[in-house]
């Protein structure tokens, strides 16, 4: 599965989610600038993805000024200052910015692990959430009710909520999912639709 948010080559890529569902693009993000636009626009959203953003930004940085640390702690503060309520994001930057000592190699290498750490954990807690939904509902199919959006678009890769949904779907367990409107970008309408539709789930 394509992952929401990669590094590849000396850039973040990511699926602009301001396009879906109509479009699926990508963005090649090479500067803080254009990382700190795509979070305040919302391209990129959902607390794990804004955490790999806030970690893999400051590599961006850490690559494009290898000798000059305090521009890269300041690229990290505008960063970071992009969701002041984003607790993810804060996070994720502060993470990476803890191996800048240890140069710019060391900084992608925490970034990455940020990413294969979030696509793991979501993974095994959705997992855990699908038994337990198992063992305290009775009826079968089930018919599963979501808000906003909390699948891989709103992670590296997997999905929280939605991850959940689809190792129920998995096993065979869904009958539908109801995917509510929520704002300010209709989230759950646009982006939970598509990602069902995308799963081929009902």
């Amino acid at each position: 599965m394509l992952r929401t948010i990669d590094w590849d080559a000396g850039a973040i890529v990511t699926i602009d989610q301001c396009a879906l569902p109509h479009a699926f693009e990508q963005l090649r993000i090479t500067t803080v600038d254009q990382l700190i636009d795509a979070i305040s626009r919302l391209a990129i959203r959902g607390a794990p993805a804004l955490g790999a953003a806030g970690a893999l930004g400051v590599a961006l940085a850490a690559h494009r000024y290898p000798d000059d640390p305090d521009k890269v702690r300041a690229e990290a503060a505008r960063l970071a200052a992009a969701r002041p309520t984003a607790a993810n994001l804060a996070w994720g930057v502060q993470r990476a910015l803890a191996r800048l000592p240890h140069g710019a190699d060391a900084v992608l290498a925490e970034a990455q692990l940020v990413l294969a750490e979030d696509e793991q954990v979501n993974k095994k807690a959705s997992r855990h959430a699908a038994d337990l939904v198992l063992q305290l509902c009775e009826r079968r199919p089930l018919r599963i009710l979501t808000h906003c959006n909390a699948g891989r678009l709103a992670t590296v890769a997997w999905g929280t909520a939605l991850g959940t949904v689809r190792h129920l779907a998995a096993a065979g367990q869904i009958e539908s999912v109801l995917a509510d409107e929520t704002r300010p970008l209709l989230q759950g309408a646009r982006l939970t639709a598509y990602e069902l539709a995308e799963a081929g789930i009902p």
